[in-house]
């Protein structure tokens, strides 16, 4: 049995300074949370909710496809 089996390499919302993979975009994109309520994130140019849905603006903000949970290392699980 894996030790540390309950731990998530993904999140399910955007928490501050956390990575996300982006529809078309190559590379993993910062997360950046704003100082406004409800929680509101900047990835880009683009506005999200803490869900990863984008907010209504001009133009097509890219899709979430993944959010990286970066307060767990894939080194200290073990299979």
């Amino acid at each position: 049995m894996a030790r540390g089996g309950s731990r998530q390499l993904y999140a399910e919302k955007l928490f501050d300074c956390c990575w996300v993979e982006l529809q078309g975009h190559v590379r993993p994109q910062l997360v950046v949370q704003k100082k406004l309520k409800p929680r509101i994130f900047r990835i880009g140019d683009f506005l999200y909710d803490e869900r990863g849905t984008a907010l209504p603006c001009d133009g097509e903000p890219p899709v979430v496809l993944l959010i990286y949970n970066t307060t767990i290392s894939p080194r200290r699980i073990v299979a």
